[in-house]
């Protein structure tokens, strides 16, 4: 004998309308989220190196260290100096690959 599967109405899932809007929501945020993040490259300096450091050093208190990490008085020299080899590096692999396009 089979059973019938009863759906029960959930008060707190979303209509279809509900979940569209949503949709367009998260994409629109993950856009203005690269436009943000495109506009400053620092913010992936800053995490970059703070993880290159706690995967160093390998602190008990990742919340003190942190806290001291980010606090350091030349810590906006370093992040613009990591901004600076990368731009370095940018331009480097743009002309090798205008290079390569020219001669290939």
């Amino acid at each position: 004998m089979e059973h019938a599967v009863i759906e029960k109405a959930n008060p707190i899932a979303l209509s279809e309308d509900q979940k569209v809007a949503l949709n367009k929501y998260k994409i629109q945020a993950r856009k203005d989220n690269e436009i943000f993040l495109r506009q400053h490259p620092e913010v992936s300096c800053l995490i970059s190196d703070f993880l290159h450091e706690v995967l160093l050093q390998r602190p008990e208190q990742v919340v003190e260290f942190a806290a001291q990490h980010f606090t350091q008085p030349d810590i906006r020299n370093r992040i613009n100096s990591q901004i600076t080899e990368e731009k370095k590096l940018l331009r480097r692999a743009a002309r090798n690959a205008a290079k390569s396009a020219t001669s290939g």
